[in-house]
């Protein structure tokens, strides 16, 4: 490529530049290793101009940081700050126990006090005020005789007095002597093998033995299951009684009478005998009195001819002698006189059910077997004279 202008002063053309184009040859890289051209030396740089690449440093990257001005400063104020609430600790435990270390001392220290009556301190010149006046005034209290026991019921704002306990006699020992002369028959008795060994055991023996007879024809003998005797209590000079605590959790009220030959166990009460068997009654419809110990307790079940309880009042009767007996339904009169004792013993006890000795019969042409007529109040309690 040229480039020509005319010359100014003859007007010839006159050649100013020849440029050629050169032509490159494109190349492009393999990535291939073996084909790679060497690398070419690197050129040596002058002294005096610095390197700008990277360097490693020398020495552990953290000796390095643990080494860094900044990190031991904040170090430094770190284990001081905990310094600081260490001493502040033991100081709030230490101004604690000054006033319970205090306390004693003071005591030990403060002069006896005034007599009632005597004039207050006084502190130069002045009457120094007492404890007693700044205080509220207590509320009145009710005035109480000498010697009782004042407390407060809970959930109750009024005061109770407790009554006297009695004094104890001075045969302490003797009684505490039966009671427990009685829970070692008592635990002969239970443990028993046959009921034959066991008659030499109980009271009224003439009358008992033939009752035991019928009993054990009917119920399973051997040795009762226990698991303690608790609860020994003194009713009087000559009974005492015991509560037996059965294996599962069962509880009976056994009574044991102080003899002159020794204890002996009440059989009678203990099983809840009766005159016959209690199936045998039930499945019989006895028609004539026959005695019985059973649990009373109210009850209001009213059909058949014991079905108008403006003139019956009804009663729930169970017995304890067979396992799983069947419960039954005692009618009164209600304006008779045994009405109004079976009432009168039911509301005297705490207890939901009251233990009584009772004559019950069947009605005539009876339809079920579990609706009786109450023939005779006995007594109550199973224990017999």
């Amino acid at each position: 490529m040229t480039r020509s202008r005319p010359c100014p002063e003859c007007g010839q053309m006159v050649m100013l530049q020849m440029a050629e184009k050169t032509t490159k040859t494109k190349r492009r890289a393999l990535l291939m290793g073996q084909n790679e051209p060497a690398p070419a030396p690197p050129v040596a740089q002058s002294r005096m101009e610095p390197s700008h690449e990277p360097q490693p440093l020398p020495g552990d990257a953290f000796e390095r940081m643990r080494m860094d001005p900044e990190i031991q400063l904040f170090r430094k104020r770190l284990l001081i700050g905990a310094a600081v609430v260490g001493v502040l600790v033991l100081l709030l435990v230490a101004w604690s126990m000054i006033p319970s270390a205090a306390e004693p001392q003071k005591a030990a220290t403060t002069p006896p006090a005034e007599k009632a009556g005597s004039p207050p301190a006084r502190e130069n010149g002045a009457v120094a005020p007492s404890l007693a006046s700044m205080l509220p005034p207590d509320e009145p209290k009710p005035q109480i005789n000498s010697g009782n026991l004042v407390f407060r019921p809970p959930g109750s704002e009024n005061l109770k007095t407790a009554t006297a306990l009695p004094v104890a006699p001075s045969n302490l020992g003797e009684n505490l002597a039966k009671l427990a002369a009685a829970e070692e028959a008592l635990a002969n008795f239970l443990k028993t093998p046959t009921w034959q060994k066991r008659a030499l055991l109980v009271r009224d023996k003439l009358r008992v033995v033939p009752l035991m007879s019928i009993y054990y024809a009917k119920n399973a003998d051997g040795p009762i299951a226990f698991d303690s005797i608790v609860e020994a209590s003194e009713k009087s000079p000559k009974f005492s009684e015991h509560v037996v605590v059965f294996e599962g959790g069962g509880r009976r009220v056994a009574t044991v009478e102080h003899s002159a030959s020794g204890p002996l166990v009440d059989w009678e009460s203990f099983v809840g005998a009766g005159e016959m068997a209690w199936s045998d009654f039930l499945d019989l419809k006895q028609a004539a009195p026959t005695l019985f110990r059973v649990q009373v307790s109210p009850a209001g079940h009213f059909e058949n001819q014991f079905g108008d309880p403006s003139v019956l009042n009804c009663y729930s009767l169970r017995n304890i002698s067979e396992p799983g007996a069947k419960v039954v339904y005692g009618y009164a009169e209600k304006s008779s006189a045994l009405a109004r004792e079976l009432d009168f013993r039911l509301q005297q006890s705490s207890d939901a059910t009251v233990p009584m000795i009772l004559k019950l019969k069947f009605p005539a042409d009876a339809p079920v077997d579990f609706q009786v007529w109450i023939h005779q109040f006995v007594q109550a309690g199973w224990v017999t004279p």
